[in-house]
């Protein structure tokens, strides 16, 4: 398969990138840094881009069998105004820009992330896909993400949203 990663050379997106490359996949990873962290492949390109703009990146996106996108800031870091809109700006505008790269009739899987943050804080209480969203930032942010990522199937892409917790 031929797969391309948003967040390919992140945490979680360098170990899903050497998995889906020993597996016999073709990778396109795409990452914010100008320097690529991955280990050279014969079956690995590598893209450094602003994913938050639309750009020559986007070029990758309509070959592609399946999508992942594992795009975002790390919300582990102090909560600035200017840092929030980059937390939301990495999600959304990426998954926005990637979606809107996606050619029309496109048979392609959209894997996208969101968080458990869906939730708000809901202390220990036991969660489910069908438990009501929260009202808070991060349940926001999570909400337009995946309303971005749900856009893919009117391109006629399947569409899975995955809420992460750490």
């Amino acid at each position: 398969m031929k797969i391309l990663i948003t967040g390919g050379t992140g945490f979680v997106g360098s170990a899903l990138t050497a998995r889906l490359l020993a597996a016999g996949h073709d990778v396109t990873a795409i990452g914010s840094s100008r320097q690529c962290r991955l280990p050279a492949h014969p079956q690995l390109t590598y893209v450094s881009a602003n994913t938050t703009k639309p750009g020559a990146w986007q070029q990758h996106v309509a070959a592609q069998d399946a999508l992942v996108n594992l795009a975002g800031r790390s919300v582990f870091n102090l909560w600035t105004e200017t840092y929030k809109k980059s937390i939301y700006d990495s999600r959304i505008l990426t998954t926005r820009n990637l979606v809107d790269a996606l050619p029309a009739g496109s048979e392609a899987v959209l894997l996208s992330t969101s968080a458990a943050g869906f939730y708000g804080d809901g202390g220990e209480d036991e969660k489910t896909e069908a438990s009501p969203g929260g009202d808070d930032f991060l349940a926001h942010v999570c909400r337009d993400w995946e309303a971005e990522a749900n856009r893919a199937a009117d391109k006629g892409a399947r569409v899975a949203v995955m809420r992460f917790a750490v």
